[in-house]
């Protein structure tokens, strides 16, 4: 499934694909701005950079943070754990190869789906760390994604047109004041 839409906020979409999903495991959680708004009885959210989870955003006991590497997220969790795992933003901060890794590690995990949220495309983002929190390293973009890249491995894509634009920190360094909006992807796959 392909399809196109103009919104301004993907929470809603992201919600709709999470909507009955007891578990979740969310990958690259940083701070954890959206977690409490999962509707999962038990949230972990994994992150390398030990600053983001101290600093983290989430108080609810059900919120639960990792300090681990989602490269070894398979020998952190065993087959069919989480109802869902999720990379909102993260998977393009991963090479391409590392992050089809990460994808197929996550479908092993999940028993029901995984849900990725990423630019359309190569965002180039340098390591600017907007939290302040000495995070450059990981905040730096290594790969851009495609729908055709999802597609190819059985994910249901939904393209955000327009979705990144100058109001967004991140995309004026990138790509100035005055250049056009950026599409985000949705890809979602039911395992």
């Amino acid at each position: 499934m392909y399809r196109e839409i103009e919104v301004n906020d993907f929470l809603p979409i992201l919600l709709e694909q999470l909507k009955f999903c007891e578990s979740i495991l969310d990958i690259g959680s940083g701070t954890g701005t959206l977690l409490e708004r999962y509707e999962a009885a038990v949230v972990l959210g994994l992150e390398i950079h030990r600053p983001y989870l101290l600093h983290r955003e989430y108080k609810s006991p059900h919120i639960i943070p990792v300090h681990g590497d989602a490269s070894h997220m398979d020998k952190l969790f065993l087959p069919k754990t989480f109802s869902a795992v999720t990379f909102i933003d993260s998977i393009e901060h991963f090479e391409r190869k590392e992050g089809q890794r990460l994808l197929g590690m996550a479908e092993r995990i999940a028993y029901n789906r995984v849900v990725v949220f990423t630019p359309r495309g190569f965002f180039p983002q340098e390591g600017t760390d907007h939290y302040h929190l000495q995070g450059e390293h990981y905040q730096k973009h290594r790969s851009g994604w495609e729908p055709e890249d999802f597609m190819e491995l059985g994910y249901a894509v939904t393209v955000l047109k327009g979705f990144h634009h100058a109001q967004n920190p991140s995309f004026r360094e990138a790509y100035g004041e005055g250049h056009a909006p950026v599409d985000a992807l949705l890809a979602c796959k039911t395992v």
